[in-house]
């Protein structure tokens, strides 16, 4: 067995493949260690079909990481990486020489205190195992740590529905989803509010995509280094985490939250109960309507009604037994099974419309971060083939469940009113509008595994130094937006038949 490493570094961090004899059934972690101090462990985990042909049709499979903030000061820092593999009960492990690398300095407002670092539980320190059949949720309560798969650990690899014809924003022609994983964790320290999960003399549990700012997990732990974990509400049970730093964030809270309350339904037969951050009505809706539950009807949450963040703990549950889903920050996309199950749930009940083939333009002019300057102009280029302009975040979940089943083709800019994608039947045909700073690839993913075609027009935008990709407006060019508009055989089809 052999393993391969290619390595490239940045200002923030660095970013790499692996090739590894054991085949795709085996993951690869990485252990990454600065300064002689381990600072995190992360999964080889982005399937690379094309490097992987040109050294013999071997598994290859891509990682990156972000250097932490305390790190990026301009000196210079020692750099070991470690892989290792298992296969067949051996283990194999490669270290790659040590390096010395400078990170760039923060760009000035991004932190919010002292760069102090904050430790990480790494998600190895657990055995991994796979769960068998669907055991109760209560047994659970006296089970030992682990993080337990719901599927073999091999990689699920699927084509586009369509060949690319220089249209796609996306250079890879794959992409790759992961089995769910239930992290069963004893005697941690949670804050709902964010999914932020303490574990005792190690630090943070750190085993998904997002996690809470860095000054909250720094006085969070500074404050349980002092006081420890005497006195806060305790739960004994068994609990399902079902929150996330980005809860309040649409997509967010269907494709990760109730992602993994669908991934524990499924694992378990029947939910434990869920520790839940404060909700508002549409995260309540959208929850009430994955468990089926009438509308109103109380949630199986395992806070009281009368808990609050102000209370005792000031935030702060402690958990004698508690089950974290997660795609083991994977790439915000749950399991084909898990996602599909996900929005059949949500839309139970809804009529379907065969006949109904709606053009849905979706605006983000109620949000906060607007993506595109002219969307007015754009909309009303788009009306005469007839697109109807539709915000999502104005509409109810099921309003924009019913909305999107009917569509045919649906065109917006990146935001997580796409996510309503999820909702559309197979074949939908998908137009996503890309600014070149912000290449993010979860609705090429989420279309591929619905069955929808996918296109993405891509407008060339400066970077904005200090500030979030996700955060910068643009111009979209209408003519060459609606040149694009013209190739889909969707809208050639539906031109002919006016």
């Amino acid at each position: 067995m052999t393993i391969e490493v290619h390595v490239d570094y940045d200002d923030g961090g660095f970013a790499g493949w692996v090739l590894s004899s054991a085949g795709p059934e085996a993951p690869v972690w990485c252990q990454i260690v600065v300064d002689l101090e381990h600072r995190a462990s992360i999964l080889a985990d982005e399937f690379l079909p094309a490097i992987g042909d040109r050294y013999g049709g071997r598994c290859c499979f891509g990682f990156s990481y972000r250097m932490p903030v305390v790190l990026c000061d301009g000196r210079a820092h020692r750099v070991d990486l470690i892989f290792a593999f298992e296969k067949d009960g051996a283990a194999v492990h490669y270290g790659l020489p040590a390096t010395f690398r400078s990170f760039g300095a923060p760009a000035t407002g991004e932190t919010d205190g002292p760069a102090t670092a904050h430790a990480v539980c790494r998600a190895q320190d657990l055995p991994i195992r796979l769960l068998e059949g669907t055991p109760d949720p209560e047994s659970m309560g006296a089970a030992a740590p682990a993080i337990l798969v719901t599927a073999p650990r091999r990689r699920m690899v699927h084509a586009p529905p369509r060949e690319a014809t220089g249209a796609a924003g996306f250079g890879h022609a794959e992409y790759v989803t992961h089995p769910a994983y239930l992290s069963v964790l004893a005697d941690v320290v949670v804050r709902p509010a964010t999914g932020a999960v303490y574990v005792p003399g190690k630090g943070v549990w750190q085993d998904a995509r997002y996690l809470s700012d860095g000054g909250r997990l720094r006085s969070d732990l500074e404050r349980l280094e002092r006081d420890g974990a005497a006195g806060l509400p305790t739960l004994p049970g068994p609990v399902l985490l079902a929150s996330s730093a980005m809860n309040r964030n649409y997509f967010h809270w269907l494709m990760d939250v109730l992602a993994g309350v669908q991934a524990g339904a499924q694992a378990f037969g029947r939910l434990p109960p869920l520790l839940l951050p404060p909700l508002n009505g549409w995260q309540g809706d959208a929850l009430r309507r994955l468990l089926g539950l009438p509308p109103e009807a109380a949630i199986p949450a395992a806070l009281p009604g009368s808990w609050s963040e102000d209370g005792p703990g000031q935030g702060l549950v402690r958990c004698e037994r508690l089950i974290v889903p997660s795609h083991l920050g994977g790439t915000a996309i749950f399991p084909d099974a898990t996602v599909r199950s996900l929005f059949a749930r949500l839309s139970e009940g809804l009529p379907q419309h065969p006949s109904a083939r709606r053009r849905l333009f979706v605006s983000r002019r109620d949000s906060d971060r607007p993506r595109i300057v002219n969307e007015a102009a754009l909309a009303e280029a788009l009306a005469p083939l007839g697109f109807e302009l539709v915000v999502p975040g104005a509409m109810s979940v099921e309003a924009q469940a019913r909305c999107f089943r009917e569509a045919a083709v649906v065109v917006g800019s990146h935001g997580a009113g796409l996510v309503n994608v999820g909702f559309c039947v197979p074949g939908t045909t998908v137009v996503e509008i890309l600014g070149s700073h912000y290449l993010n690839s979860c609705f090429y993913h989420l279309c591929g595994l619905m069955g929808h075609d996918y296109y993405s027009h891509t407008e060339l935008v400066a970077p904005h130094n200090g500030r979030a990709g996700n955060a910068v407006s643009f111009y979209v060019d209408i003519k060459r937006l609606l040149v694009l508009l013209e190739r889909i055989p969707a809208l050639r089809r539906g031109k002919a038949e006016e």
